[in-house]
């Protein structure tokens, strides 16, 4: 009973892991091909943080999952990202909401920041709204997606996964089939 619980974990463990990994991989070429959008799985986007303008909250190196929202469901103090330029995405909070002849703007600001940001958010700015948070997994992500990281915690394990099962599978003794009485 332990054998096939300890087999049971190691299995959906070894599953989680490659999915986290596939993950990030599939994120990492995404950006690298389309570097103007961000990558979207289920509607949620991993992006890593590179400042310290929502210090505390959010620091460098932090791992961050936004999800897609509709304007209408940003709130004043959400932590949403936005687009600055085609190539380059900011997260920071809402800390006001303006309404101009029907349209929907933003106003944000870094909480490390002593002033608000100069441009404001418009609709076609918009990426989403923070889901959650993993503190330093930004530099794990940016780990795996390099080359070191990919040969290190992708390819050693999986050829040594395979030689494993190939291993138990042919160190297995055939059973012989008993001949009818």
């Amino acid at each position: 009973m332990i054998k096939i619980f300890s087999k049971s974990i190691s299995i959906i463990l070894f599953i989680t892991i490659i999915l986290v990994i596939a993950f990030l991989l599939y994120s990492t070429i995404q950006s690298k091909k389309h570097p103007e959008k961000v990558p979207t799985i289920f509607g949620i986007s991993p992006l890593t943080v590179l400042t310290n303008s929502m210090n505390p909250f959010i620091k460098a190196g932090d791992l961050v999952f936004i999800r897609k929202v509709s304007p209408s469901e940003v709130k004043v103090n959400d932590v949403i990202t936005f687009k600055e330029t085609e190539t380059k995405f900011i997260t920071h909070r809402v800390i006001e909401i303006k309404q101009d002849q029907g349209t929907v703007g933003f106003v944000t600001k870094g909480d490390n920041n002593n002033v608000k940001d100069s441009n404001l958010v418009t609709l076609n700015h918009l990426v989403g709204s923070l889901a959650f948070k993993i503190p330093k997994a930004g530099y794990f992500a940016k780990f795996v997606s390099g080359p070191i990281g990919f040969i290190l915690l992708i390819l050693i394990p999986a050829t040594g996964y395979i030689c494993l099962e190939v291993y138990e599978r042919l160190s297995k003794p055939k059973k012989k089939s008993s001949p009818d009485i």
